[in-house]
């Protein structure tokens, strides 16, 4: 049996992850291919059981807690299995994909690659090792303009890293513009310390 591929679509907030994700669907659906789509149930952004980019393109998927859930919603005739929000998964989401592509069964992933304080994200690293292709997206950066944005930055200041939001919270930056913003909000908040004592 032949086995099948592992495609990665990872970079910002913004860049169209999403909906290069939808563009592999859309392949399988006009081939006639049976799939899956899935994504992780802490993701209700936009709809609690479609894959919804930002331009409202959209996929029926079932939204799962834990990777071995994929398993059980299988029915054994599916060509490929899609998964958005990849970061949200845990890192046993590596040991499923992997079993799915010994089966000969094509896997595409779409995430963040970087969390907002430009840490990786575990579970997107550990697949962008597996993967055999991973698609680098770039966003245009909500600063300068320019195409070169490749981390995602918090507008506001509350929640932890693991923080869903979209334009409400979150731009899309390039490293210069990055460092700016990181410098100014430290700036602001030595200020504000400076008010309180």
């Amino acid at each position: 049996m032949k086995s099948g591929r592992l495609v990665l679509i990872v970079g910002p907030m913004y860049s169209g992850k999403t909906s290069e994700l939808l563009s592999y669907v859309e392949i399988y659906h006009l081939g006639k291919k049976n799939y899956k789509a899935f994504k992780p149930s802490i993701d209700n952004r936009y709809d609690e059981t479609f894959i919804v980019s930002h331009n409202n393109t959209r996929v029926k998927a079932y939204p799962i807690k834990e990777p071995k859930e994929i398993f059980k919603i299988l029915e054994g005739n599916e060509k490929a299995v899609f998964i958005d929000e990849i970061q949200f998964i845990s890192e046993e989401l590596k040991d499923i994909i992997l079993n799915l592509i010994d089966k000969g069964i094509d896997v595409f992933c779409s995430g963040l690659d970087l969390s907002f304080k430009n840490n990786i994200f575990p579970t997107t690293s550990i697949l962008m090792g597996y993967a055999d292709e991973v698609i680098k997206k770039k966003a245009v950066c909500h600063e300068c303009g320019e195409y070169t944005g490749t981390i995602s930055y918090k507008t506001i200041e509350n929640g932890g890293e693991i923080d869903i939001g979209g334009f409400d919270k979150y731009i899309a930056v390039c490293r210069d513009c990055y460092k700016k913003l990181n410098e100014k909000q430290k700036k602001e908040q030595k200020i504000n310390m400076n008010k309180l004592f």
